[in-house]
């Protein structure tokens, strides 16, 4: 499916995604991924966003973000993978892009979708070999919720659907540690946040979609009809 124009989906909760070119490994040690970090934190501030989860691996990121611009979602990112790019030519030498591209989102509903893309994001370590539990690296969000304490991205009470998770941060953390070891919906989550689907939700949303973006997302390509 052709990629829709990022500034015409509208505002919402994006997953947002990037690959090292060639995916080669750059974000290979621990510095490399909190100087990266520290990007993404310093240029949030005085922007319209909230980030809810988050996953740095060898060689590419995910991010759940919610944007109430989707221009400065574009600046933002775009911005920090620049400057990740000067960084680390700086460091590495070596010349030419160090991303695959321009880095991907789709739309993502909010209610019923955004702890299971949460879910999805901070299960990749997991899926890598890197640890045996979500919060057991300091390189994705899951610890934040677990151990209920923001770190530079996320502010953990600002996550509606993990504040209804229990009445205090002790009895939501229990939970959402149980939430992300659940094997129910697991093939599910991979099945749908890796189809690079440009809009998820359930059928309300994706008509709202339609409608906002002024095109149809599901409709076959191919030749058109004959008259």
């Amino acid at each position: 499916m052709p990629r829709i124009p990022r500034r015409r989906l509208g505002t919402g909760v994006f997953h947002v995604w990037n690959r090292a070119h060639d995916r080669r490994y750059v974000f290979d040690t621990e510095e490399d991924k909190q100087v990266f970090l520290s990007l993404l934190a310093e240029r949030k501030r005085g922007l319209k966003l909230n980030i809810y989860h988050w996953a740095l691996l060898s060689n590419h990121f995910h991010i759940a973000i919610e944007a109430l611009s989707v221009a400065d979602l574009s600046r933002y990112i775009g911005k920090s993978c620049e400057l990740y790019s000067r960084y680390w030519r700086k460091k590495h030498g070596g010349s030419g892009t160090l991303w695959q591209g321009r880095f991907k989102s789709c739309l993502v509903q909010k209610e019923g979708y955004l702890t299971r893309l949460g879910r999805y994001i901070e299960r990749n370590p997991v899926r890598a070999g890197l640890c045996e539990r979500p919060w057991d690296t300091a390189w994705c969000s899951a610890r934040c919720y677990v151990d209920a304490h923001d770190d530079d991205l996320v502010r953990v009470h600002d996550h509606s659907m993990y504040m209804e998770m229990g009445r205090d941060d002790q009895e939501r953390s229990i939970r959402y540690r149980d939430y992300l070891l659940t094997d129910r919906e697991r093939a599910d989550d991979e099945e749908l946040f890796r189809a690079h689907r440009p809009v998820i939700g359930d059928e309300n949303f994706l008509a709202q979609a339609v409608y906002t973006i002024g095109r149809f997302i599901s409709r076959r390509v191919g030749r058109p009809r004959k008259s």
